[in-house]
């Protein structure tokens, strides 16, 4: 039996979700059966983005690929359509930035909805986005099923999933602060020492909603949702892990799927700061070295397991884009190929082509006889 998360009443900083759980059926065919049996509710956090407490003056620009694209109007490989609410026109220009990079990065025959406010929030919290539900789906021939974030389910499945039957579902909502004197939005990598470039905060919570996340949480809160001293970690509270859950290990290279759930040595494995993706794109795209994930001690809800190690990728880092924290006058417009490669890994089509193809060193290829007349052999070395 297959389910469908469907979020409800998202809060502004991506944390605390009102999850409603329905059952659905979805084949990679396209045929669906509903049914709106076993109903339950489950809260759950995936990220806060604050602002780090340094400034580095640091930037990363756009792929030499997607800023040919975007610089020479190409088609893009995904449409996102983006409803927007409460953004001034410089907001909404630099969020637009941040969406045709992704929509040149990632392939989907299915447009992508969102919706985007900006407003109010807390102090110090930047924003946040998150997936409007996960589609449970079997990819290998029915053998194994995963949950995957809404607009990556329908990107495999190549058509909407629709709420009611009544419209095209919302894919993924976001939300940023509108508090004065915190954003640059500008596209131009300049990002002031004492500001926060907008273009990077989007780009990073539109990569959450795009299925950079998994199920791992610990019991801190308790029934009354205050705080309480967690005792037991948990990754299968609704049935299925996600995508992104199946591919995290120990550093003996266990699966956290192998622990019992919930249990008190699922809590270690959390809080272990030993954790990595094994991914085998993205391990390939980070030179044969399994990505670390951040995993500290405590369990930081919000931004723990469903980041990269921000001492592993530091701001400057080509993969520093989806850890924890993001300085003041750091611009980072590239998601990384260990990122990228993940995202693969998990089911995404990228819009430039596979990275999974092996590189070779120019000093490995064989050519021979040299010189040549009717016939040429050549080999490459691996």
């Amino acid at each position: 039996m297959n389910k469908q998360y469907t979020l409800k009443n998202q809060t502004s900083k991506c944390l605390e979700f009102c999850v409603l759980v329905l059952v659905f059926s979805f084949s990679l065919n396209g045929q669906t059966v509903r049914s709106n049996e076993n109903v339950i509710e489950v809260d759950w956090d995936v990220c806060t983005f604050y602002p780090a407490r340094e400034s580095v003056l640091i930037s990363r620009a756009r792929s030499s690929f997607v800023k040919n694209q975007m610089d020479n109007n190409v088609d893009p490989c995904s449409t996102f359509i983006v409803n927007y609410t409460g953004f001034t026109p410089q907001a909404e220009a630099a969020f637009q930035f941040a969406v045709d990079i992704w929509s040149n990065l990632l392939e989907s025959s299915v447009p992508i909805r969102v919706d985007a406010t900006f407003g109010p929030l807390p102090e110090n919290v930047l924003g946040g986005a998150g997936p409007n539900g996960f589609i449970a789906l079997s990819t290998d021939g029915g053998a194994t099923s995963s949950f995957y974030a809404r607009p990556l389910a329908e990107a495999l499945l190549g058509e909407e999933t629709e709420d009611d039957g009544d419209s095209p579902s919302i894919d993924l909502s976001a939300t940023f602060t509108s508090e004065p004197d915190i954003f640059y939005f500008n596209t131009d990598l300049n990002t002031p020492a004492d500001k926060i470039d907008f273009v990077t905060v989007v780009l990073h919570e539109l990569g959450h909603g795009l299925g950079i996340l998994g199920f791992g949480r610990v019991n801190d809160r308790d029934f009354a949702g205050l705080p309480q001293i967690p005792t037991q970690g948990e990754i299968n509270r609704s049935g299925l892990p996600s995508a992104w859950d199946r591919f995290i290990e120990n550093g003996v290279a266990t699966s956290l799927l192998d622990f019992d759930d919930p249990s008190a040595d699922l809590l270690i494995e959390l809080t272990s700061n030993n954790l990595f993706s094994n991914g085998p794109i993205a391990t390939a795209q980070n030179q044969g070295i399994k990505p670390k994930m951040y995993a500290p001690s405590p369990f930081q809800s919000g931004s723990s397991y469903s980041h990269w190690d921000d001492n592993t990728y530091p701001p400057g880092s080509p993969n520093s884009l989806m850890t924890p924290r993001v300085s003041r006058g750091e611009a980072n417009h590239d998601p990384g190929v260990v990122t990228l490669g993940f995202m693969e890994d998990m089911g995404w089509t990228l819009c430039q082509g596979s990275l999974s193809v092996e590189n070779f060193d120019i000093k490995s290829v064989s050519i021979s006889p040299n010189p040549f007349k009717s016939e040429i052999t050549i080999e490459l070395s691996n």
